[in-house]
């Protein structure tokens, strides 16, 4: 079975007969007198069989059992895609099935040794001759993650970590890409992987120019929101930062009457632990200095939930809650997708940076000098 799997995804044309040969001559002798409902109804029923291989989850144990079970089952989700595009290469669900088709292959040849002919095959042919933009898009992209099979520790590595941080490829081949393919579905992600190198060193100019990108191709997505907010946080190293609100008490807190004493922001929310300990730390500290002025901002759902927590915790701080949950005002604009996250600033009311996890104290050790 397993070589039968090797030559209908390797011969369009074995697939073709196995097709006919299923359906049986009197159902293809109804297929071309019944019209297209029958030719739709035939193509859902296969479609429907790739949905389904798509979603099954080997469950065999021990591991190896697990192994070669998701292998079996990619080779015989590949074979039923290469039908698919087979029989139907104008079909309904034509992008959908190259994308999983090259998302697949690259599974089999990650899975199997490393061995990624048959996809590199298949890119080139759909960058040759592409249906559609989309799909040109989609064989692009994978002809760049084809490269990372021949680097170290990839087998095993399913397709679903190809574009993370610690295992993209080159960099300048995403640059290229999101240059070429600017409203490619896999722009945002790559976007995403170049704007974080660049503030890693320091490049503002490309995390601009990344921002600009993504304002221009997907104005509305929230990624184009979360590199924009994270450049505006950049920005704001070093200037005059400040924050003003009411609070839980209706008291108006402006950071900016605290002029002379450094002041941490400190972003959390009661249901996480990290950010439970965080701001425990931060209580530490400012017991320790006097002269450091503290403020919340809560991303808890309800002024309630965060009233209960700092009662608990024992802390005194104004705490801004608008209520809005991970959608907080104040977060949203500055890029706030993690928490605990601090934002340092000194006595002059300059922003210092911000920081999450225990990088904050670095920063807020430079606040208090």
């Amino acid at each position: 079975m397993k070589r039968v799997a090797e030559v209908l995804i390797a011969c369009g044309a074995v697939c073709t007969l196995a097709w006919a040969s299923a359906v049986g001559p009197a159902q293809t002798a109804a297929n071309a007198s019944s019209g297209q409902a029958v030719s739709d109804s035939r193509e859902e029923r296969l479609w429907g069989e790739i949905v389904t291989l798509r979603s099954r989850a080997p469950t065999s144990q021990p591991y190896e059992d697990w192994f070669a079970s998701t292998l079996t089952n990619k080779r015989a989700l590949a074979e039923r895609i290469r039908l698919y595009l087979t029989l139907y290469p104008g079909g309904a669900h034509r992008d959908d099935a190259v994308r999983l088709e090259l998302a697949t292959l690259f599974d089999i040849a990650a899975l199997s040794g490393g061995d990624c002919a048959p996809l590199r095959e298949r890119v080139d042919r759909y960058l040759t001759s592409p249906p559609s933009a989309a799909v040109q898009h989609e064989a692009a992209y994978w002809k760049i993650l084809c490269d990372r099979l021949a680097g170290p520790n990839t087998a095993s590595q399913p397709a679903s970590t190809a574009a993370s941080p610690a295992t993209a490829a080159p960099l300048e081949a995403y640059r290229e890409y999101v240059r070429r393919y600017p409203r490619s579905r896999h722009t945002p992600r790559l976007a995403t992987i170049l704007f974080e190198h660049a503030a890693r060193c320091g490049e503002r100019a490309e995390m601009r120019e990344l921002v600009d990108l993504m304002s221009r191709a997907f104005p509305n997505h929230l990624t184009t929101e979360n590199l924009a907010a994270r450049l505006r946080r950049e920005d704001a190293t070093g200037k005059l930062f400040w924050l003003a609100f009411r609070d839980a008490d209706g008291r108006n807190v402006d950071t900016r009457e605290l002029a002379g004493r450094p002041v941490l922001i400190v972003v959390w929310a009661a249901y996480d632990e990290a950010a439970r300990r965080c701001v425990s730390e931060v209580e530490t500290l400012r017991r320790e200095h006097p002269e450091l002025a503290v403020v919340g901002v809560s991303l808890d759902a309800t002024r309630a939930a965060m009233s209960a927590a700092t009662t608990e915790l024992g802390l005194d701080w104004p705490q801004f809650n608008d209520e809005l949950g991970r959608a907080n005002s104040f977060a949203r604009h500055w890029g706030v997708r993690r928490i605990p996250r601090v934002f340092a600033i000194d006595r002059s009311g300059r922003l210092v940076g911000s920081a999450s996890q225990n990088e904050w104290r670095r920063l807020a050790f430079v606040a208090l000098k």
